[in-house]
């Protein structure tokens, strides 16, 4: 499962066994922000809204895929939105198949991040979410995090660390990514997927 650098490895421990007490149950230790995951307002602004304050119809909801596939500067330009057909309310789900170097130090040194006129331009678009195939909607070593208090603090939520998006062969399509309702959590994980019409 893919994490920020720095943070501490999941843990997971049988706590019990179907052999020896008849049923299985499991311990996991984690940050939230591993693998698919959602960010709050919280995860970057003091006293900002908690994901389990969000409501679900945030994640999910008509989205439209951005292939940055093409793209050779890893800092996203505005851009690559040129030919997006963007709409007040979209999901906006950016797609670089670097999900598929989950795991790996390329995964990180290769991630792509949103320039400031991007982010910038996603919130004049009065879209609600937006979901990146990379670890980060900022570039890795930044110590600002610009573009994550530029869309957090518009009321945009981020889903970042998609995986499979070269499944989908359509620009919009249905997308669900709900968070786990984690009380006062700055994030929490999503099982997320697509569903095509």
């Amino acid at each position: 499962m893919s994490q920020f650098p720095g943070t501490p490895k999941i843990q997971l421990e049988a706590v019990t066994s179907v052999e020896e007490s008849g049923y299985q149950v499991t311990d996991f230790h984690s940050v939230v922000h591993v693998g698919t995951h959602c960010d709050a307002p919280a995860h970057f602004i003091s006293g900002a809204t908690t994901i389990d304050q969000l409501p679900l119809n945030q994640f999910v909801g008509e989205a439209v895929l951005i292939d940055v596939t093409h793209v050779q500067e890893r800092k996203l330009p505005k851009e690559v939105l040129d030919d997006a057909d963007i709409k007040e309310g979209d999901i906006v789900i950016f797609h670089s198949n670097l999900s598929t170097k989950w795991n790996t130090e390329a995964y990180e040194k290769e991630a792509f991040y949103l320039s400031e006129e991007l982010a910038e331009e996603l919130v004049q678009l009065k879209v609600k979410s937006v979901g990146l195939d990379f670890i980060s909607p900022d570039e890795v070593t930044t110590e600002t995090s610009p573009i994550h208090h530029i869309l957090l603090g518009n009321n945009i939520y981020l889903i970042e660390n998609l995986t499979n998006l070269d499944a989908i062969h359509t620009k919009r399509f249905f997308f669900s990514a709900a968070p786990l309702k984690i009380k006062d959590s700055d994030g929490a994980f999503a099982r997320a997927f697509a569903v095509i019409f």
